[in-house]
C-alpha cells in the first residue's frame, strides 16, 4: 500500500464520488478508479459500492476510513515536527555546567531566553565539572557545556584555533563568553575585606580552602607555586569538591580561597572577592561543543549565547 492509495481512498470516501475525488486530487477520474481498484485487490475485499452517480463505503471501507485518516493525521504531525526540528524550533538539548557558571548572570539569561523563544526545545541541565565535560561530550551524554579554564590547562590546548580535550583528543568548537582574572574570596567580616586589592604576601598567615581539581582556580600545584613565589607556603585547612562548597565554607569563616574574578560574576552576599594585584592569571569562561556537530536546536542556543555575550 502506497501513500497515494491512502490519499485517493480518503478523498473518494469523503466526497462519495470518484469525479469529485479526482478534482480534489488534481488527477483524472480513471486514475482514481484504478488506484481504488488496486487497493481493493491488495486488501482482498470491496471498499466501495458503485452506484450510477455516487459511491458509498462498504462495511470494510467504513472500518478502514478512520484508521487511515488517523494515519494521515499522524503523518502530517510527524512532517510538521521534523520541519520544526530541522529549523531548530523543537528538539532536545543536554547542557553541562559547573557551580562557577551559576555565578554568572549570562547563564540565567540564556536559559530564560531559550525557554521563551523556543518553548518546544526540551532542555536538560547536567551539573558537572569542566574536567568531566569533554568526556561527556565525546560520549554524547551532553550536546554542549559551559566551561571555565585557567591558564595553561591541558584541557584547553589550542590546535589550529580549536580547543582540544587533553585525554581523548576531542576537538571542540567554542565561544569565549568572558575572560577573567584571579582574586581572593573571604568572609565580609575578614580583616582584609575592606581593601581594594591585596597581594599574595598579605595572605601568608591565612587558612586556605581549595578545590584541588578545579580547572579554573589554582589547585595544589599552582597554588603552592604562586605562594612560593610570594615567599610562603600556603596552609590548606580544607579540600572540597566544588567551587560552591568552597565559597560556602569561606563565607562561614573557614578561611580564604583564590577565586575567579570577572566583569559580571556575582558572588554570594556573605562574601567579598578582592583582586590580587601581583598575580598574572587569566581565566576563560566558554561555551563549547564537539567540532562539526550539527544540531539545529544547539545552533539556536549558540545564537542566543553570542547575542548575550556581546
Amino acid at each position: 500500500m502506497e501513500l497515494r492509495h491512502i490519499r485517493y481512498f480518503i478523498a473518494a470516501a469523503e466526497e462519495e464520488h470518484f469525479g469529485r475525488a479526482s478534482d480534489r486530487m488534481h488527477v483524472t477520474r480513471p486514475a482514481v478508479s484504478q488506484i481504488i481498484a488496486d487497493l481493493e485487490q491488495e486488501i482482498g475485499t470491496p471498499l466501495f459500492e458503485r452506484h450510477a452517480h455516487r459511491v458509498k463505503l462498504t462495511a470494510a471501507g467504513r472500518t478502514l476510513l478512520p484508521q487511515l485518516q488517523a494515519v494521515m493525521a499522524q503523518l502530517k504531525d510527524a512532517v510538521a515536527l521534523a520541519k520544526r526540528v530541522g529549523q531548530g524550533k523543537s528538539g532536545a538539548l543536554n547542557i553541562g555546567y559547573g557551580s562557577l557558571t551559576l555565578l554568572h548572570p549570562l547563564f540565567r539569561d540564556v536559559i530564560k531566553a531559550l525557554h521563551e523563544t523556543y518553548p518546544d526545545i526540551s532542555l536538560s541541565l547536567f551539573e558537572m565539572s569542566t574536567t568531566d565535560q569533554p568526556k561527556a561530550l565525546a560520549e554524547r551524554k551532553i550536546h554542549a557545556g559551559f566551561m571555565h579554564f585557567g591558564p595553561g590547562r591541558t584541557m584547553l590546548r589550542k590546535r589550529r584555533g580549536e580547543l582540544v580535550q587533553g585525554t581523548n583528543e576531542t576537538v571542540l568548537d567554542w565561544i569565549r563568553i568572558q575572560a577573567g582574572g584571579l582574586g581572593v574570596a573571604m568572609a565580609n567580616d575578614h580583616a582584609l575585606a575592606k581593601r581594594k586589592s591585596v597581594t599574595l604576601a598579605d595572605l601568608a598567615g591565612e587558612n586556605f580552602v581549595i578545590v584541588p581539581n578545579s580547572s579554573s582556580s589554582p589547585g595544589y600545584g599552582p597554588l603552592y607555586a604562586l605562594c612560593k613565589k610570594a615567599g610562603f607556603e600556603p596552609r590548606v585547612v580544607q579540600e572540597v569538591a566544588t567551587i560552591s562548597t568552597q565559597l560556602n565554607l569561606i563565607s562561614v569563616g573557614m578561611g580564604v580561597g583564590l577565586a575567579v574574578m570577572g566583569r559580571r560574576f556575582q558572588y554570594p552576599a556573605g562574601l567579598t572577592v578582592i583582586p590580587l594585584e601581583d598575580v598574572n592569571y587569566t581565566t576563560s569562561f566558554v561555551f563549547a561543543w564537539v567540532k562539526g556537530q550539527k544540531d539545529p536546536a544547539l545552533d539556536r542556543m549558540i545564537e542566543i549565547i553570542k547575542a548575550a555575550a556581546t
